[in-house]
């Protein structure tokens, strides 16, 4: 039955999604909100059932080569800071977020005022948390602090709290990336898209909560 009723809900906001308009492309970030409260209404639904003992996490972490080309866009970091995000990127790949996490933290003790290195600490550690944790918050408002006019660590703070489904935390992350990435940025397009898409996903959700509060 609890099957039955996801794919209702799920056939549901695809509808939506396709009435509002929202590009196809776009559609991963509603997915992925959807997919995470899929996962808890399954959790809550098994909540009568004793707990057992769980292996530790390695599960792959995928790694987009997209997002990647974006961070090299964004950051233009150097050769030196190309490696230690590829090393922790294939440490994220293999399931290992804390190796990934403590790799990056290494390299900043070597180069403490790179806010790139900051940036990509702060997602290793969101992803190896499940959420944009305290010891996430620090590191990326390090980068801010670092580098308060880039747009790169606000984006990434935003991708952390979208992979997390916390869409409304990343709406004002990803609205200052937009506010001080050039005019003629290649990469300007792209970010101005996910807010967008974030927008209408918001407007999206305060419409079923007020179609549910009148019933």
């Amino acid at each position: 039955m609890n099957v039955l009723i996801l794919l209702a809900v799920g056939l549901v906001a695809a509808s939506v999604l396709w009435a509002m308009g929202v590009a196809r492309r776009l559609w991963t970030i509603a997915g992925a909100a959807l997919m995470l409260g899929a996962a808890g209404f399954a959790l809550q639904s098994q909540a009568h059932q004793p707990g057992k003992p769980t292996e530790a996490d390695v599960t792959p972490i995928s790694v987009d080569p997209g997002m990647i080309a974006f961070r090299e866009l964004v950051f233009a970091p150097s050769r030196e800071d190309s490696l230690a995000l590829a090393t922790a990127d294939a440490r994220l790949r293999s399931g290992d977020a804390h190796a990934a996490a403590e790799g990056l933290r290494a390299e900043i003790a070597l180069r403490p005022g790179n806010a790139v290195l900051w940036s990509g600490l702060g997602y290793a550690i969101a992803l190896h948390d499940g959420a944009v944790s305290p010891a996430a918050k620090f590191a990326f408002r390090r980068a801010v602090t670092l580098a308060p006019r880039a747009p790169g660590p606000t984006f990434f703070l935003g991708m952390a709290y979208v992979d997390s489904g916390d869409f409304a935390a990343a709406r004002p992350a990803w609205a200052y990336a937009l506010a001080v990435t050039p005019k003629d940025a290649p990469y300007r397009a792209d970010i101005a898209d996910r807010l967008a898409a974030v927008d209408q996903f918001l407007r999206m959700s305060a419409a079923q909560r007020a179609a549910g509060g009148m019933r």
